[in-house]
C-alpha cells in the first residue's frame, strides 16, 4: 500500500488511501520486569534463562483477560502492522494492566522502538486499567507465579496484604495521570511537531493560527482539569484532538470517571468502569467541546474519527433489554451498556464514527435517532488479551467512506514460552490439594486463537455458568438433545412447560448428566464475544440446526408462571439477535449515505 507522510492530503476522489489500525485492551504487563526488589526477582524460566514476572495460570483462568501471553500478542500485532506498512496506530485504552510503573515503562519502550525505527505514530487514550486512581497510590497483586509454582504476593508495601508474605516493590504501585501521560507524552497526550494540529478541551480551537509552541505551552496537565462537582477538587481530563495527517482528525475521549471520599487528594478515590452513561453527567464539558470540534471538522472538510476506551452505542446487537430480563441487570456487564439517551447526546454532538474497547468483544453497533438526522457507528475493537484476539484497520479513501477489517491474531510467536512454568504450578496445586486446580487442556493449544478460545471455554465452565446463568436454563441447554428441542418447539404453551419440567426433574434426580449440548452455551459466547469471527468457529451442522429451530422457537409465547419455557424462549430470542448482527468482520461504512455493508472475502 502507499505510505502517507504527515503532509499528504486526503484527496476527495480517493487517489490516496489512508489506513489506521486500532489495537485495544492490550493489558500489557512486563513479563520480564525489573522489580527493583531484594525480596523477589521473578521465577527463573529455563527456556530463556531470564526471571519471569508473570501471573499464575490459575489467576488467568479466573479472569476475563490474560496477563502474560498477551505481551507476545502485542508484539505480533505490531510486527504485522510493520510488514503491512500501516503507520497510524490508535490504542483505545487499557494499554497496560493497571498502570504500574513497570508496565507503563515497558509500553513506552516498545512504542518508542516502533516509532523511531519504523516511523509508526501511536495515539492513546486512557482506560480504567491505565489510571486506576487519578493520582496514583499503593497497590499490589497477590497472584504472581513464585517459587516451586506457588503464588507470590508483590506490593508497594507489606500492609497491602497483611496476611501474606509480601515481596515489596514500588514498580507495582499505581501511577496516576501525571506519571502515565508524562511517560507516554509522545503518543498523543501532548502535541508533537509532526502533527498539523492538536488541541485539548480547555482551550479555544484556533486552527488558522495554530502553532506547535503555543500548543505545548497550553498542554500542561495542570491546565487540563475540571471541577469534581462541588467538592473543591479538580481532576485531569486527558482528551485531545489531533490532525496527524492532512484531512484526518482523531478525537481521543478520556471517559474515565472517579468519585472521592475523604480529605487527602491522593487517597479516597474510586474509579468507575461504566463509561459514558456517567461521563455524560460528570464530564459535561466534553460534550460542549465535542460539538465545537465536530463543527470545526465539518467546516474544514476533515474526517473526524472518535475513539475512547468506552462504547457509545449498545453492544449486544439489540439484545441488552432481553438479557437484563433473563439474566439480571448486573450480569454480562449490562451496567456498562450505553443508554439510548447517552448515544443520542454524543450523536447529536457530532460524532459519526467511534472506535471503542473495554468490552473485549468484536461488534458493530448503530445508533440512529427517530428523524434519521443523526447516525453514529460504534466499532468495538476486540482485546489482544481475550477471545477473539484481533485488531481492526480502517481504510479511508474518501472523506466519508470507510473500509473496516478485523485481523485475527491466530499465530503468535513465543506463545508457549511459559507453559513449562505453568506445569510446575499445576504440580504444586495438585500436591497441595488446592481447590483452584485447573484443566491442563489449555496447554495443548496449537496457536494463540485456540489458546484464547480454550481460555473462554474454561471461564464459561468455571465462572460464567455458575455465576450468571439461571440454574435450570443452564441445565436444559447443557443436556437437551436436538430432538428434544425440536419436540418442545412444536408443543403448545401448557404442554411445553410440562415437557420441560419433566426433563429438569429427570436431570436433577440423575447422578450423571450428559452435557451433550454444552455446545449451545459455548456457541452463545462465540457469538456474543466474537460476532462474525465466532460464527466461523461454529460447525456447519450446528449452524444449520440454529437456522432451522430458532425461527420456530422465537415465535412461541409463554406466561410468566411458565418459567422453563420463558427462560428458554428468551434465551433463543437473544441468540437470534446475536446470530443476525450488523457486519463486524470486514465491512464498509458510508457516512454520507448512512449505510453499512458486509464485504465478502
Amino acid at each position: 500500500m502507499q505510505l502517507i507522510g504527515a503532509n499528504t492530503p486526503l484527496v476527495a476522489q480517493g487517489s490516496a488511501e489512508i489506513e489506521i489500525a486500532f489495537l485495544s485492551d492490550i493489558h500489557l504487563q512486563d513479563i520480564y520486569a525489573d522489580l527493583q526488589s531484594p525480596d523477589f526477582n521473578g521465577i527463573l524460566n529455563p527456556k530463556t534463562g531470564k526471571y519471569a514476572t508473570i501471573r499464575t495460570m490459575k489467576s488467568q483462568l479466573n479472569s476475563t483477560r490474560l496477563f502474560n501471553e498477551n505481551y507476545f500478542a502485542f508484539i505480533s500485532a505490531l510486527e504485522d502492522l510493520r510488514e503491512k506498512g500501516i503507520q497510524l496506530v490508535v490504542l483505545p485504552g487499557d494499554f497496560t494492566d493497571d498502570g504500574q510503573p513497570m508496565n507503563v515503562l515497558a509500553l513506552q519502550k516498545i512504542l518508542e522502538h516502533y516509532s523511531s525505527k519504523f516511523g509508526m505514530r501511536f495515539f492513546l487514550t486512557t482506560g480504567n486499567h491505565d489510571t486506576v486512581k487519578p493520582y496514583g497510590g499503593l497497590a499490589g497483586k497477590r497472584d504472581f507465579l513464585g517459587t516451586d509454582g506457588k503464588e507470590q504476593a508483590i506490593a508497594g508495601d507489606a500492609k497491602v496484604f497483611p496476611a501474606l508474605e509480601v515481596a515489596q516493590s514500588d514498580q507495582i504501585n499505581y501511577w496516576g495521570y501525571p506519571e502515565v501521560t508524562a511517560a507516554l507524552s509522545n503518543f498523543g497526550f501532548f502535541p508533537d511537531e509532526k502533527d498539523l494540529f492538536w488541541a485539548h478541551p480547555f482551550q479555544e480551537l484556533d486552527y488558522e493560527n495554530y502553532s506547535f509552541d503555543q500548543a505545548m505551552a497550553s498542554a500542561n496537565l495542570e491546565q487540563r482539569k475540571f471541577p469534581l462537582s462541588d467538592s473543591g477538587l479538580f481532576l485531569p481530563d486527558a482528551s485531545y484532538v489531533v490532525e496527524p495527517i492532512e484531512g484526518i482528525w482523531l478525537l481521543a475521549l478520556d471517559g474515565n470517571v472517579f468519585t472521592h471520599s475523604g480529605k487527602d487528594l491522593k487517597e479516597g478515590w474510586k474509579g468507575s468502569s461504566v463509561g459514558f452513561n456517567q461521563a455524560s453527567i460528570s464530564k459535561k464539558h466534553q460534550l460542549d467541546w465535542i460539538k465545537k470540534v465536530a463543527a470545526e471538522a465539518e467546516k474544514r472538510g476533515k474526517t473526524l474519527i472518535s475513539f475512547s476506551h468506552y462504547p457509545l452505542v449498545e453492544f449486544h446487537d439489540g439484545a441488552s433489554e432481553e438479557m437484563k430480563s433473563l439474566f439480571g441487570p448486573r450480569k454480562f456487564q449490562l451496567e456498562r451498556v450505553p443508554t439510548n439517551e447517552t448515544s443520542e447526546l454524543y450523536a447529536t454532538a457530532g460524532i459519526n464514527i467511534h472506535f471503542a474497547g473495554h468490552m473485549h468483544i468484536n461488534d458493530t453497533g448503530v445508533y440512529q435517532d427517530q428523524s434519521t438526522t443523526h447516525t453514529m457507528y460504534n466499532i468495538q475493537v476486540p482485546s489482544l488479551a481475550a477471545f477473539p484476539p484481533a485488531y481492526k484497520t480502517a481504510k479511508i479513501s474518501k472523506k466519508d467512506n470507510f473500509e473496516i477489517e478485523t485481523i485475527p491474531l491466530t499465530e503468535v510467536d513465543h506463545m508457549n514460552e511459559f507453559f513449562d512454568l505453568y506445569r510446575m504450578e499445576h504440580r504444586w496445586l495438585l500436591e497441595n490439594q488446592d481447590p483452584g486446580i485447573w484443566d491442563t487442556t489449555i496447554l495443548a493449544s496449537k496457536n494463540y486463537l485456540e489458546y484464547t478460545r480454550n481460555h473462554l471455554l474454561e471461564l464459561t465452565k468455571s465462572r460464567f455458568i455458575p455465576s450468571d446463568w439461571p440454574e435450570n436454563l443452564a441445565l436444559l441447554l447443557q443436556n437437551m438433545t436436538e430432538s428434544e428441542l425440536r419436540n418442545w418447539s412444536q408443543i403448545n404453551e401448557k404442554e411445553g412447560e410440562i415437557y420441560l419440567s419433566k426433563i429438569v426433574n429427570r436431570l436433577k434426580s440423575s447422578s450423571t448428566q450428559s452435557g451433550s449440548n454444552l455446545s449451545i452455551i459455548d456457541d452463545f459466547y462465540l457469538l456474543k464475544n466474537g460476532d462474525d469471527l465466532g460464527k466461523r468457529l461454529i460447525p456447519d451442522n450446528r449452524l444449520g440446526f440454529y437456522k432451522e429451530i430458532i425461527p420456530v422457537i422465537i415465535q412461541k409465547t409463554y406466561s410468566q408462571e411458565q418459567i422453563h419455557s420463558k427462560e428458554l424462549i428468551q434465551f433463543f430470542r437473544i441468540f437470534d439477535l446475536l446470530f443476525h448482527s450488523q457486519p463486524a468482520d470486514h465491512f464498509s461504512i458510508d457516512l454520507k449515505k448512512n449505510t453499512i455493508k458486509m464485504i465478502e472475502d
